[in-house]
C-alpha cells in the first residue's frame, strides 16, 4: 500500500500555519504573578487563562508536587490553596527574582513556564532546518500538526529506505524523521518508521535515537549534525528496533496499558474505540472471574493481562492517527495524528508491565491432584 504524502500546495498552508503559531515568551518578575486557581493568573491588572501544562510548569518551579497541592485544596479550600501557592512563590522571589511566561497565540493562553530566559528557537529557523534535512535525506512529508499549544510536529519517511523485521516475515517498514519543535521543549528529531502493509505511522522516541536542540550555537549544531549522520548511517532505524517489535509481539499488554491506549484514542473515535482497542471484552473477561475489573487499582491493573499483545496495541493506536481521519471521517487534526503517532512509540519504548513475567509450564489453574500437602493425613 502506497503512504500518501502531502502535496506542495498543502505543504505551503501548514507552514503559513506553523509561522502564524510562534509562540511568545515575556520575561517578568516572579512576585508580579498572582495564582487564582489552577486555571487562571493575573499579571499586570488583567487576568490570563493558563493550561494544565503551564500549572504544572509552575508547580514544579516552585518546588510543590501537584499532588501536594490537591491534598491541601481537600483539605481547606480552592481560596487558601491559591493563597498557600503565592506564599511559596514570592518565598521563592529572593533566589529567583524572574520567570518566563510562554504564550501561544492560538490559544490565547500561558502554555507553559520556564526558569531560563533564553530566547525560543523560531519556527521560521525551525522551517529552514527541517527543509535542509529533508533535502539532505530525500525525505518525503507524510504528516504536519501545528497543535493548540504553538508546537509543530513533522513526519517524514525516506520511499528508498525499506527493512524488515528479523523472524517476522509480513512486516516491511519505511524510515525517516519526526522533527518537532516546542515552546518549552525546543527542537526534537526522532526516527519515524512507516509499517508499509497498513500504512500505519510511528514515531519512536528511544533515547539513544533522539536528539534534543534548545539553541543554535555553533557546538550544539555541529553535534546535531553529527547525530543525524549517525542515524543515516544506520538508516534512520531505531536502535534495537527488530528486538523490540520481537518482543512486543509475545508480550501481553496489561489492564492498565490497555486501557490507557484505549482513552488516547476514546476522545476522538469515541466509543467506537472498541473497535481498535477491546478494552470491554477485556473487563467482561475478569467480570466472569468473579472479579470487578473497575475497582482494580493501578498495581492490580498492571499485573492484569489483557488478551492484545504490546504490538497490537501500539498497531491500533497509530492505525487511528493514519487512517481514522480519512477513512471514517472523524474530527481530528494533524496535531491529534502525530500525537498519537508519538504516544504509541512511547508505549512501544516503555518498560511494559508483563515483560518480565516468568513464562509457567504449570496450568494457569492448580490442579487439586498436585497439591502435596492438602492430600497429608
Amino acid at each position: 500500500m502506497a503512504i500518501a504524502t502531502l502535496s506542495s500546495t498543502i505543504l505551503e498552508q501548514r507552514k503559513a500555519e506553523t509561522l502564524n503559531a510562534q509562540a511568545l515568551r515575556k520575561t517578568v518578575p516572579v512576585r508580579e504573578i498572582t495564582v487564582i486557581n489552577d486555571t487562571t493568573i493575573e499579571f499586570g491588572g488583567k487576568r490570563l487563562e493558563i493550561t494544565k501544562q503551564a500549572f504544572k510548569n509552575l508547580m514544579s518551579i516552585i518546588g510543590m508536587s501537584q499532588t501536594f497541592a490537591k491534598k491541601f485544596e481537600t483539605l481547606f479550600d480552592a481560596t487558601a490553596k491559591a493563597n498557600f501557592i503565592n506564599q511559596i512563590k514570592n518565598a521563592m522571589a529572593a533566589q529567583m527574582n524572574e520567570i518566563t511566561m510562554v504564550v501561544s497565540p492560538l490559544q490565547r493562553k500561558v502554555v507553559g513556564f520556564s526558569k531560563q530566559a533564553t530566547d525560543l528557537i523560531s519556527h521560521d529557523r525551525f522551517l529552514n532546518l527541517t527543509d535542509q534535512l529533508i533535502d539532505q535525506h530525500g525525505l518525503e512529508v507524510t504528516n504536519w500538526g501545528v497543535a493548540p499549544d504553538g508546537s509543530v510536529t513533522i513526519n517524514a519517511f525516506n520511499p528508498k529506505a525499506q527493512f524488515g523485521i528479523s523472524g517476522l516475515k509480513d512486516e516491511v517498514f519505511n524510515s525517516g524523521l519526526t522533527m518537532s519543535n516546542g515552546p518549552l521543549t525546543g527542537i526534537e528529531v526522532s526516527p519515524y518508521v512507516n509499517r508499509l502493509w497498513c500504512t500505519n505511522g510511528l514515531t519512536t522516541s528511544f533515547a539513544k535515537d533522539s536528539y534534543q536542540l534548545q539553541n543554535l550555537t555553533p557546538e550544539s549544531m555541529e553535534n546535531f549534525f553529527q547525530h543525524m549522520a549517525e542515524l543515516r548511517r544506520n538508516g534512520f532505524v531505531p536502535t534495537d528496533f527488530s528486538d523490540t517489535v520481537n518482543r512486543a509481539t509475545i508480550t501481553p499488554a496489561s489492564l492498565w496499558e490497555l486501557e490507557r491506549g484505549h482513552n488516547m484514542i476514546k476522545k476522538h473515535v469515541g466509543e467506537r474505540a472498541d473497535s481498535w482497542i477491546p478494552l470491554n471484552e477485556n473487563r467482561s473477561a475478569y467480570s466472569q472471574l468473579g472479579l470487578n475489573p473497575l475497582e482494580f487499582n493501578a498495581e492490580q491493573k498492571k499485573r492484569a493481562r489483557s488478551n492484545q499483545s504490546i504490538w497490537s496495541l501500539v498497531n491500533s493506536i497509530t492505525h487511528v492517527g493514519s487512517h481514522a481521519a480519512d477513512e471514517l471521517a472523524f474530527d481530528m487534526t494533524d496535531a491529534d495524528n502525530t500525537n498519537l503517532m508519538v504516544n504509541a512509540g512511547n508505549i512501544l519504548g516503555s518498560n511494559w508491565n508483563l515483560a518480565n513475567e516468568m513464562p509457567s509450564p504449570f496450568a494457569a489453574k492448580l490442579s487439586a491432584a498436585d497439591q502435596v500437602g492438602s492430600l497429608l493425613n
